[in-house]
């Protein structure tokens, strides 16, 4: 159930990406579906002290990019991460809280230069993050978030190649706010103002 959950998720994205302004929609765009692995995440309590982590989990991702140049492109992207909130320190460390799902909805371009069958490039998104909790009646978080990356394509044939990258995602929750509440009360105080992952990601590339 999962997993055709995840994967209707997904294809819904990717037609969502896939409605374009009609000004670009004859110029040439790549999709690339990915799978990778997000890292890091935390979240502090300020009434305990405790630091609360995000479990490192595989995430899957698609993005669309739309030539602009021979070296630039517009980027959509989308990811998902089902993982959990769980003690980070202390007598409770590991312990998990509850589900989480965390989904990236981002803006943004990359660049990159070189004419040969391997071309690295930068990247740079600006979006926001929702964070949805698996716990019954808690309130689900969107928030502020952009992204600073890199990486390498590899070009197989004229229409489709590999892509592998590593991307920081923050997420700014200015200063001391209360999340995840539910019938007048809060679960969790977040004290700080942003939470940072880092995501590994390889796909595959199919332009058109």
């Amino acid at each position: 159930m999962t997993k055709n959950l995840t994967f209707a998720r997904l294809t819904l994205a990717l037609l969502a990406l896939m409605v374009v302004p009609a000004t670009v929609r004859g110029a040439d765009f790549e999709i690339t579906p990915f799978v990778g692995y997000t890292m890091g995440g935390e979240l502090r309590d300020p009434a305990s002290g405790a630091i609360l982590d995000i479990d490192e989990q595989r995430d899957y991702a698609i993005a669309l990019d739309i030539n602009q140049t021979s070296d630039s492109q517009i980027e959509l992207y989308y990811s998902r991460q089902q993982t959990r909130l769980k003690g980070g320190g202390g007598l409770f460390a590991g312990n998990p809280l509850f589900d989480l799902d965390i989904e990236y909805f981002h803006l943004g371009g990359t660049y990159g230069t070189g004419d040969g069958p391997v071309k690295p490039f930068v990247v740079g998104t600006i979006g926001a993050t929702h964070f949805d909790p698996k716990e019954e009646r808690l309130d689900s978080e969107t928030k502020l978030s952009l992204s600073l990356g890199g990486g390498l394509k590899f070009r197989v044939t004229d229409r489709t190649g590999l892509r592998v990258e590593g991307r920081w995602f923050g997420t700014f929750f200015n200063g001391v706010r209360e999340v995840f509440c539910a019938d007048g009360s809060c679960r969790i105080n977040v004290d700080g103002n942003v939470s940072s992952q880092v995501v590994v990601n390889a796909g595959l590339v199919i332009a058109f």
